[in-house]
């Protein structure tokens, strides 16, 4: 198992997450630990125009570089970090405790820095 594919699946292993995936800023799938109910191309394809739309908004508003976001819903939380180009994604229950998941999330965000 590759050293990317370690760090998501690290990430899944976390209490109330269902999975991650490392996606470059075009769409490309660089790394997955989703799930085999989630459809991993609609996954990318929507992590890449939420990053855009962060991105932009972000610029917009003369508020800086976007790094993260949370998208809170009925069913769940999901979380972005970016990643040098690409974004991190990690998708969780509700119950999920955000504080261990962002914890996590950034020690796995320093490693794939490394790596990428």
């Amino acid at each position: 198992m590759s050293e990317i594919a370690n760090i998501l699946e690290n990430l899944k292993a976390i209490k109330g997450v269902h999975g991650a995936a490392l996606i470059e800023k075009f769409g490309l799938m660089k790394g997955s630990a989703l799930p085999g109910w989630v459809d991993h191309e609609a996954v990318a394809a929507m992590v890449t125009l939420i990053l855009k739309a962060s991105q932009r908004a972000t610029k917009e508003l003369e508020q800086g570089q976007f790094y993260n976001a949370i998208i809170e819903s009925g069913k769940g939380k999901i979380l972005f970090n970016t990643v040098k180009e690409n974004v991190l994604v990690v998708i969780s229950t509700v119950e999920a405790k955000l504080g261990i998941i962002n914890l996590k999330l950034s020690a796995a965000t320093q490693a794939l820095e490394s790596l990428l």
